[in-house]
């Protein structure tokens, strides 16, 4: 809700507010870029701290007992409301690259479906939601696999639970390539864009 909210106003205030030069069609691309980045970076203060309780009690071992919402509440405190913000930066640092790359792709691809044209002409909506759908689809996948190396040191650094042993995004992403090649930096990489496809495809549909 957030990430709408703030890129629709963005959009639309870069739209009338940028110099005439810069209104043309050709710098679409650049303004949805802009205005999907701020809508993203905004949205990171409610979903850091989600992230970071939901990985907490995800990361467990195969004998440990599983940790209840209250006891990770409990222990993420500890360290003060900054907890709840492990991996802010990471995670912004994953967002900005992750929709400057998928919302302009998904306007991009979208406006050049072969059936928009005569869908937009007819005024069917159904059809333009399976335009937005299958555009989505593809911009999100892309987007997922592209992003994956920031995915992979961001979920390190929100499960490194003592402070004083948190990298930075850089010394991380050196620190995973040092310990498992580049192919580390890709782990999971078929799962987030199956899940960034699929993810795109709903809810850029909708929009």
């Amino acid at each position: 809700a957030i990430f709408f909210v703030v890129y629709e106003y963005a959009r639309h205030f870069l739209e009338r507010n940028v110099p005439p030069a810069l209104q043309d069609k050709r710098y679409a691309i650049g303004r949805d870029a802009v205005a999907a980045s701020l809508a993203d970076v905004s949205a990171c203060v409610v979903r850091v701290p989600c992230e970071v309780l939901k990985q907490r009690m995800q990361a467990i071992g195969p004998m440990a007992t599983p940790p209840t919402f209250r006891a990770t509440v409990a222990r993420v405190s500890s360290e003060g409301v900054r907890g709840f913000f492990a991996g802010f930066g990471a995670t912004a640092m994953r967002e900005v690259p992750f929709a400057l790359i998928q919302m302009p792709l998904f306007e991009e691809l979208k406006h050049r479906h072969p059936w928009a044209a005569s869908a937009r002409a007819r005024g069917d909506t159904a059809h333009l939601g399976f335009i937005g759908m299958q555009s989505g689809c593809v911009a999100g996948m892309i987007a997922g696999v592209a992003t994956t190396p920031l995915d992979v040191a961001k979920t390190r650094i929100i499960l490194t639970e003592n402070r004083a042993n948190r990298r930075g995004l850089y010394q991380t992403m050196n620190a995973i390539r040092a310990e498992c090649g580049m192919a580390g930096l890709f782990k999971g990489g078929v799962p987030r864009a199956a899940h960034c496809g699929l993810g795109g495809a709903l809810w850029l549909g909708a929009f």
